[in-house]
């Protein structure tokens, strides 16, 4: 993305340079030239250079698509819940931590495929912009990716998955109350409102009533 702007950028400097430099050129030292033109080209450029390097005012949330499929028959696993999480992140002694700005969630449909759509936005009313994401992929009775060990992004690093591309996701089936207690202990993200993660939130309560817990406490709402 950032190379895009970085191509709109330099059209339009060379748009607002090329009468200045024309002007200099030809030695045409009109007010108008110096007054307006100039100072607006000065007051333009650091803020184009802004919106390059630091997404300003720019807000993107990247796509993801793929096929969730069981890992050991190959068959896809539909009304899987997909939920991507789009981090930032911010310095500190011990260097940069992250934090969940903002995520989406789908389901994946009967062949398993799922896509989550592009976020284009000026001027968005957000805390940050994100730098990185990755994908928790959910439905009782199998391994959550990506905690579960035998959950598996076929060819990618399962942690962060590249988004834009299309790409397998295996999900191990599971066969113990042991093994799906052990799962639900990392499938909810950190810092997501409930609003964004409804699906991913009603599968775990699914799977905690099935083992014989109670539901997970969602603010502002009864259970």
């Amino acid at each position: 993305m950032k190379d895009v702007l970085a191509i709109v950028t330099t059209i339009v400097l060379i748009v607002i340079y090329l009468p200045i430099i024309y002007l200099i050129v030809k030695r045409r030292r009109k007010k108008l030239t110096w007054l307006v033109i100039f100072p607006l080209a000065i007051i333009l450029l650091p803020i184009l250079f802004l919106v390059v390097w630091f997404n300003v005012p720019y807000y993107y949330l990247p796509p993801f698509e793929g096929k969730v499929i069981e890992a050991e028959t190959k068959e896809p696993i539909s009304g899987a819940a997909v939920l991507a999480v789009y981090y930032g992140e911010y310095p500190t002694i011990a260097g940069a931590n992250t934090y969940a700005i903002d995520a989406q969630e789908t389901l994946s449909d009967e062949k398993g495929e799922f896509k989550i759509a592009e976020v284009k936005e000026w001027f968005g009313d957000h805390p940050g912009t994100p730098v990185v994401a990755n994908l928790i992929i959910f439905k009782p009775g199998y391994g959550a990716f990506p905690r579960h060990r035998g959950s598996k992004a076929v060819g990618e690093n399962k942690s962060w998955p590249t988004p834009e591309k299309f790409i397998i996701y295996e999900l191990a089936k599971l066969k113990t109350k042991e093994e799906r207690d052990d799962n639900l202990i990392f499938v909810k993200p950190i810092g997501v409102p409930y609003q964004k993660m409804k699906n991913l939130i009603k599968y775990i309560n699914q799977e905690r009533h099935s083992l014989g817990y109670s539901a997970l406490t969602i603010p502002g709402k009864e259970n």
